[in-house]
């Protein structure tokens, strides 16, 4: 029993230490979105972040609750739903940078013309 507990507690100390960049990203998103005035592309930042995030520590917590039941089968669907949810964040947020580039490029022309 002692050893599940070791198991489970280094799963949710990798998952941490994994997600940490992410958890930075989604924090520098959420300071963006509430700091502009075009909501935009920090929406698409923020959403796509999070939904990055919440997959990829879902994906940690899971397989070490799965692998204790020994449930193959639902750890499968759950890495290709995750990796779905995944890579529909990960458009959303290169959809949000591409806007911001976009955006920080049209205004700098605007001021070098100015």
């Amino acid at each position: 029993m002692e050893s599940d507990i070791i198991k489970v507690v280094t799963n949710i100390f990798i998952s941490f230490l994994t997600s940490l960049p992410q958890i930075i990203i989604v924090i520098l998103c959420l300071y963006y979105l509430y700091k502009v005035t075009s909501k935009t592309e920090g929406i698409l930042l923020a959403a796509g972040s999070i939904i990055s995030l919440l997959c990829s520590v879902s994906i940690f917590m899971a397989s070490s609750y799965i692998s204790h039941f020994e449930q193959i089968d639902s750890y499968e669907t759950l890495v290709y739903i995750s990796h779905g949810l995944s890579f529909f964040g990960s458009i959303l947020f290169t959809i949000g940078f591409f806007l911001l580039i976009r955006k920080t490029i049209k205004n700098k022309s605007l001021l070098s013309k100015n």
